[in-house]
């Protein structure tokens, strides 16, 4: 896919006038994809090397989208494009980079003891999330604890943890390969962040949530997508946001099931707080305030640290629903979450969640 790309977007560049060619390479690569995924390899083949090829398309799309904004000026050659599509610091567990992130590796800075603490660190913090998915978690039920929406958060918690080891262990392949950094003038900073668990286990919302669960992604699909999709207006960017991470996923039911849920429910969170933070004047919208807002009831106050308290224990609520179908069952796992599976696991908890979210919207246009 990686050179199929390069072609496309070498003929795009010098032989048509085209302004989108970063349209016209998604739409490639979303074929490229689906074809792939339908005709060519297996279920288990294809479950495996999902998440490095959506890093590919990511990495070639948005190459695409820079060079038709002038944010990459130069079109790389041969070895630049494929230097940086597979990339070895991110070509297995990612993260995606942005072009010029990635030619920090043509300027390196000095591999000192900083450098090999900030490796070493997310290495042990990566090790630790696993533990915690396959060892520990696990056993909570052990201890009497067996109501269903218990064991629900006890497998969301589970998958959560995995993303974590993901997450820091893309990290430290990326700052061991030289890229990550933030140049001053006497000081060099390895910064890289990929998730942020202390966001997404104790969430003031699911905006934060989604927010915090993978930075990078997070990043390309609000700068690539919401931002162009914004003049259909504010909810229709968001679903149409969530489609595209859908699609980039692959043809699976369950993580388009999560993802366009999601884009409903942090769409819903996020206007009936506004519509709660207008009404008095309070410092609940989804986002944290800054300290010169204009609310007259601040974090400070007791009531609004209750209702921010209440929302994100709401936003618990939803990740353990949304989360519970990522079970450890083995053969599900390596062929992938079928429609069956998705649907059984959410109405043995009796769509709760999405229930709640449809009161929320109720409420949202009484008020």
């Amino acid at each position: 896919m990686g050179v199929l790309g390069y072609v496309v977007l070498w003929f795009l560049h010098n032989y048509t006038d085209i302004r989108y060619k970063g349209a016209v390479l998604a739409f490639v690569c979303v074929l490229f994809l689906i074809i792939w995924e339908v005709f060519i390899v297996d279920n288990v083949q294809w479950h495996r090397i999902r998440g490095a090829q959506l890093i590919l398309a990511m990495k070639m799309i948005s190459l695409a989208i820079d060079l038709d904004q002038g944010t990459v000026v130069e079109f790389p050659n041969p070895l630049q494009y494929l230097g940086y599509c597979y990339f070895v610091g991110s070509v297995i567990f990612g993260p995606w980079l942005r072009y010029k992130d990635y030619c920090q590796v043509e300027n390196p800075v000095d591999m000192n003891v900083s450098w090999i603490w900030e490796v070493l660190k997310r290495c042990v913090k990566s090790v630790i999330c696993l533990n915690m998915s396959v060892c520990i978690i696990p056993i909570m039920s052990t201890f009497g604890a067996t109501h269903k929406w218990f064991l629900a958060y006890q497998d969301a918690m589970s998958f959560r943890f995995s993303h974590y080891f993901i997450s820091f262990m893309s990290e430290a392949s990326c700052i061991t390969a030289g890229v990550g950094f933030t140049q001053s003038e006497n000081d060099v900073t390895w910064d890289l962040s990929v998730a942020k668990p202390m966001n997404i286990e104790m969430p003031r919302s699911l905006v934060e949530v989604v927010t915090s669960w993978n930075l990078p992604m997070h990043t390309f699909l609000k700068n690539y997508i919401f931002k162009t999709a914004r003049t259909l207006g504010t909810f229709p960017a968001i679903i149409l946001t969530y489609a595209a991470s859908a699609i980039l996923h692959g043809l699976n039911f369950q993580l388009a099931a999560v993802l366009l849920s999601l884009g409903f429910y942090s769409y819903v969170e996020y206007v009936l707080r506004k519509r709660l933070s207008e009404i008095f004047s309070a410092c609940v919208l989804a986002k944290k305030c800054n300290p010169d807002c204009t609310h007259r009831h601040k974090e400070t106050s007791i009531i609004v640290f209750v209702a921010n308290l209440l929302f994100g224990f709401l936003a618990v609520f939803h990740l353990a629903y949304l989360g519970v179908m990522f079970d450890s069952n083995s053969q599900a796992q390596e062929e992938g979450y079928n429609m069956g599976h998705t649907l059984g696991k959410w109405s043995q908890l009796d769509y709760a969640s999405h229930y709640v979210v449809l009161c929320s919207f109720i409420f949202y246009k009484l008020i």
